[in-house]
């Protein structure tokens, strides 16, 4: 009897050791498979011209480094001060040396629709998130879908118009017997890396737009968004206002329903499932004005993005790991490949790396109406700039000041330039000359002709530096202290000093030759 139970609880330790290694050999496969579908994209900036957004950023990756920058307006691929990883910790990763450095990082975040969607391919959220480990400023910008681009696909000089929520889907529905029409960068050889060479056509065809180079990217569908924000349980969201969609889509395919579904969102702090996210970073149709349109989803979607930061910050999201692979297999992507992500999350774990993570200051950028205008082209509408189909420098320099003041000193007086001279351009070309000088410089606006050049101190005498600093360059300058309850509507919220150029003021040659800092 006693040798019975003796052999028995051999088999069954046996048994109990097979089933722990089998359980081990399928995480690890799990695990394995989860990491081969979710990273590894890869990233290779390419087809970026010189631009007001990129010098800067040029400029300020120069200092960080201090080195020189190489051709203007466009930054090396692989830095020489940052070195690849060198051990099997990750240590040593070129994001995370980027982040010590203190050199802001770009991540384009795309959602798409994803299978059992009719559009399964389209781009219906493109938004930049620009992280300065300086300033700890997130700066957020959308990248509306019906945007009207020049895709590269050929080369720089080889390409085609559409719009941009389409371009992934151009190259994963590439209808041509082989890939000899695409660069040599957007080949691919299995269906994984033809998706990331849509992505980095995407990606390169943003960079046109904005001016400034984008670092990484992240790819996750309808389905794989629904599906995480379940697995952490819902996420808090604060509507801004009451709206009501009577035209929502009641099934992401159109071909198993095409009928419409009413939605209705309450103003204040509410739970949402995957699903009510969705619904409410999607709706297009609102009877509101407020939240109708792309201009008001991408402003939405900005705020769920927000929220769900939060959640992540709040729990610990590794104590659900498996929840979350088996939300987000086959439904996530990123450019970093695992190595660069342990890294990451190494680094996040660290007492400097949660440093870089408390108060952390999002700052939103919409781009709208005021840069954007609506056209009709065959039975669609398209947005294209005001200043014509192709023409980004107004949204660039947009852009290039968001930079520059996310990055300023709270202490530095804010400067706005206003043209009351009458000569188009001068403003601008002043602006961008103080800028020079490391004056914390605001967007230019045109202003109420005048005879005389003066600054209004809205600071109570608290710029007289800044202000003699100005005077060196413009002696006949007039100061006019103003209450700032009297500063315009128009003005910035933000603004210090409103310098007006007046009739009197001339370009002169010997601009440019002070390198003074505030």
């Amino acid at each position: 009897m006693r040798g019975l139970l003796i052999r028995r609880w051999k088999l069954l330790l046996t048994t109990f050791t097979l089933l722990i290694l089998a359980g081990v050999g399928l995480l690890g496969w799990r695990v394995s498979s989860f990491v081969g579908d979710t990273t590894g994209g890869g990233r290779t900036s390419g087809y970026l011209e010189t631009t007001p957004a990129q010098q800067l950023t040029d400029r300020v990756q120069a200092e960080q480094f201090q080195a020189t920058p190489g051709t203007p307006g466009i930054v090396p691929t692989t830095d020489p001060a940052i070195k690849p990883p060198t051990q099997a910790g990750f240590s040593d990763s070129p994001i995370v040396q980027k982040l010590k450095k203190g050199v802001p990082v770009t991540m384009m975040l795309v959602g798409y629709g994803g299978n059992g969607h009719a559009g399964e391919w389209l781009s219906d959220t493109i938004l930049l998130l620009r992280y300065d480990p300086n300033t700890k400023t997130v700066l957020q910008l959308n990248i509306p879908r019906d945007l009207y681009v020049y895709v590269p696909y050929g080369g720089k000089d080889k390409g085609s118009w559409k719009k941009i929520n389409d371009i992934l889907a151009s190259i994963m529905y590439w209808d041509k017997t082989n890939q000899t029409n695409l660069d040599p960068r957007y080949h691919w050889n299995s269906p994984q890396k033809q998706f990331d060479s849509g992505i980095n056509l995407l990606a390169d065809t943003v960079e046109i737009v904005t001016g400034f180079r984008i670092d990484y990217w992240s790819t996750v569908s309808f389905e794989g968004f629904r599906r995480f924000i379940d697995a952490m349980g819902g996420v808090d969201v604060t509507v801004e206002r009451y709206f009501v969609d009577r035209k929502y889509p009641r099934n992401d395919n159109e071909l198993i329903d095409a009928s419409y579904m009413t939605i209705e969102f309450k103003a204040g702090s509410q739970r949402m499932s995957g699903e009510r996210a969705i619904e409410y970073a999607r709706s297009r149709y609102s009877e509101s004005p407020e939240e109708m349109g792309d201009f008001a989803r991408s402003k939405r979607q900005m705020n769920l993005i927000n929220a769900v930061k939060a959640q992540i910050l709040k729990d610990n999201l590794m104590l659900k790991g498996l929840d979350y692979m088996q939300a987000l297999q086959g439904q996530i992507r990123f450019s970093l490949d695992f190595g660069e992500l342990v890294s990451l999350a190494n680094y996040f774990s660290s007492a400097e790396g949660k440093s870089l993570l408390t108060d952390i200051k999002f700052d939103s950028k919409i781009l709208n109406d005021r840069f954007l205008t609506n056209q009709k082209l065959g039975d669609s509408y398209i947005l294209v700039p005001q200043e014509g189909q192709g023409k980004y420098a107004a949204i660039q320099r947009w852009l290039y000041f968001a930079i520059l003041g996310a990055g300023a000193k709270t202490s530095e007086a804010k400067v706005q330039i206003l043209n009351g001279n009458g000569q188009t351009g001068l403003a601008g070309k002043f602006t961008d000359f103080l800028i020079e000088q490391k004056f914390n410089m605001l967007e230019e606006q045109d202003g109420e002709n005048r005879p005389d050049t003066v600054v209004f101190d809205y600071t109570g005498g608290k710029a007289d530096r800044i202000i003699a600093r100005l005077k060196t360059y413009l002696p006949y300058l007039r100061v006019l202290p103003t209450p700032i309850s009297q500063r315009p509507e128009n003005a910035p919220p933000d603004v210090d000093l409103q310098l007006c150029l007046g009739k009197d003021f001339r370009w002169s040659t010997s601009f440019g030759t002070d390198n003074g800092g505030n």
